[in-house]
């Protein structure tokens, strides 16, 4: 049966929810369905995934802020309990998406996470459609009174009153917002999907969706592109030696408490008072690699980190699971992490509590471990088992790729949604006694949101649910008060930073001006020196002249002092000649006087 299927969220690849929603889009469309995205904000480059904006309306402003900044960010946000600091949030204002034609065309529309992106009467607008409406739910916002998770709380099954994430709510805002769920959902024709059975008992337990129909569908992965690689090879590839073992962690927000990252540093602190485990961290043969942005006592353990940030393509992201021994996901409230699926995809055991739809997902001793919540003694224990454990992890990571293959393949979840869809749409087609909004099938196609990826501006509905009106008054002067005094708060740092600043300013400008004048003063001075520099060169380069005269005029002397010395020499050598024939002379002289004496005689 071939549909025309929109899927709706506010992002089709930001954040984990996000991404689930893509993988089934991807499934869908891989099937041969024609599936299409309708969200607010777009990071891929599939064709079939459309941007909404809103309309640029002064008034719509006015109202955003008070509900979005003064509300939400007053009321809410700056009055949180310690209990939990995960995203709480009022359906306060949402884009208009029954108004285009493609919505009007669609046979199915699937909800996934629509936070900042759907209020509450435009959810209503959707349902008006009288078309069937699949739900499926990534957290618990859908049936509470804002909070995205309840931290233990249940009073989502009653009434949402006296809500313990919030401090000071004299109002009780959650549980209005809880009623005008109830009220603007009434006639829905809604049916709700959850990825994890223990979603699934809180759908069913909850005051909003007791009576919905409510079915199990798993999310699934691209198993073609998460695959299991040689462990060697892949820690290669982030600069780690084939011996080292590995932990992987990571997430989002490593300061959200319940990623439970408090409690992992308990359980890696437990495991360095082994004796085994410090011999192998002195021998620089283990590592903790990390994704996204860990909590910051992490740093703080005496045990070497290896940040890989955030990775921004498949290889990059197979690689650090595939190069992990060991996955650690500590989370203490979780639905159906796609973090584990990856993990098990690339075939790496995972250590997990026991929480949420986890234990669905990993088998204690044969996929990973399972440890009781939050006990970080019994996930140090069995991080220790999976370290010293090497064939055990290799036997789970066969075993983990197995399942995967089995239960989360992207064909395995479209299979099961498109026969939910076929059934609702065929149900639908029975009982619906409204004419169809859009008879003409080639409207899907020729829809002006489908020759685009940017669609046209839709209206931004602000207006609010009938029980959040009555009070709204009051909470919103309760806020603008909060608020008002917030600002002025902020307006006193302010001006007592500006007035700081402003002395600051003051004495830069006094130094600046001696500066300045230093500057001048060099200037002169400079070009005193250079004036001299000019005259000593000039000096310099007269007196190279005359140095060179006088080496001449040296020169000239030392050739006539060679000459006159070599005419002594000459004159010498005569002397001495002469010097000796005078000696020989008188020699005979004295000679032939004797010889005349002799003949005198």
């Amino acid at each position: 049966m071939d549909m025309k299927i929109l899927q709706i969220s506010t992002n089709d690849m930001r954040g984990g929810a996000a991404r689930a929603a893509y993988r089934l889009h991807q499934g869908l469309r891989e099937t041969g369905q024609d599936c299409r995205m309708l969200v607010r904000h777009k990071d891929s480059r599939d064709d079939a995934v459309f941007c909404v904006t809103a309309e640029d309306l002064v008034e719509k402003d006015n109202h955003e802020f008070l509900l979005d900044v003064v509300v939400q960010g007053q009321y809410i946000n700056s009055h949180r309990t310690g209990i939990s600091n995960t995203i709480f949030s009022l359906p306060n204002s949402g884009l208009d998406l029954s108004s285009l034609p493609m919505t009007k065309a669609a046979d199915i529309l699937n909800l996934h996470w629509v936070a900042a992106y759907q209020s509450l009467l435009t959810l209503k607008g959707l349902f008006a459609l009288k078309k069937p409406v699949v739900w499926t739910l990534h957290d618990q916002w859908a049936f509470t009174g804002g909070c995205h998770y309840a931290a233990g709380c249940g009073k989502y099954r009653t009434d949402c009153m006296e809500c313990p994430q919030l401090d000071d709510d004299p109002f009780n805002l959650p549980a209005a917002i809880l009623r005008d769920k109830q009220e603007l959902f009434e006639s829905a024709d809604l049916t709700i999907v959850t990825p994890s059975r223990w979603m699934a008992e809180c759908a069913r337990k909850s005051k909003l969706f007791k009576d919905l129909r409510v079915e199990v569908i798993p999310n699934s992965l691209e198993i073609d592109l998460y695959t299991p690689a040689p462990k060697a090879v892949a820690k290669g590839k982030m600069g780690l030696e084939s011996d080292v073992v590995t932990l992987l962690f990571g997430g989002e927000d490593g300061n959200e408490k319940r990623k439970g990252f408090k409690e992992l540093v308990a359980a890696i602190q437990y495991c360095l008072k082994d004796q085994d485990f410090q011999g192998l961290l002195q021998d620089g043969k283990i590592r903790l690699l990390c994704f996204g942005h860990p909590n910051d006592e992490i740093e703080s353990l005496s045990i070497p980190v290896h940040g890989l940030g955030y990775l921004d393509s498949d290889e990059k992201i197979n690689d650090a699971y595939a190069g992990a021994d060991i996955f650690v996901l500590p989370s203490l409230e979780d639905n159906l992490p796609n973090t584990i699926l990856e993990a098990m995809s690339c075939g790496t055991p995972v250590v997990a509590f026991d929480t949420g739809g986890i234990p669905e997902m990993v088998e204690s001793g044969v996929t990973g471990k399972i440890v009781p919540l939050g006990d970080s003694v019994k996930m140090g224990e069995a991080l220790l088992s999976l370290i010293f454990g090497p064939d055990q992890r290799e036997a789970m990571g066969k075993e983990c790729r197995k399942i995967i293959e089995e239960r989360y393949a992207l064909n395995v979840q479209a299979r099961a949604y498109l026969d939910l869809y076929e059934e609702l749409v065929k149900v639908n087609g029975k009982t619906s006694q409204v004419s169809p909004s859009v008879p003409e099938e080639e409207v899907w196609d020729t829809a002006p949101e489908a020759q685009r990826t940017e669609m046209s501006s839709v209206r931004l509905e602000t207006g609010i649910g009938p029980h959040f009106n009555e009070i709204y008054d009051k909470v919103a002067f309760r806020a603008l008060k909060d608020f008002a005094s917030h600002v002025f708060k902020q307006w006193q740092a302010s001006e007592e930073d500006r007035k700081a600043r402003l002395d600051q300013t003051k004495e830069l400008t006094e130094l600046f001006e001696e500066s300045e004048a230093d500057r001048k003063a060099r200037f002169v001075q400079v070009k005193e020196l250079k004036e001299l520099l000019e005259e000593s060169e000039a000096d310099r380069k007269a007196r190279f002249v005359q140095v060179k005269e006088l080496k001449e005029l040296l020169e000239e002397s030392e050739a006539d002092r060679r000459a006159r010395l070599d005419h002594i020499n000459e004159l010498n050598a005569l002397l001495n000649k002469n010097e000796m024939d005078r000696k020989a002379l008188g020699d005979q002289i004295n000679e032939l006087s004797l010889r005349a004496e002799v003949a005198e005689e």
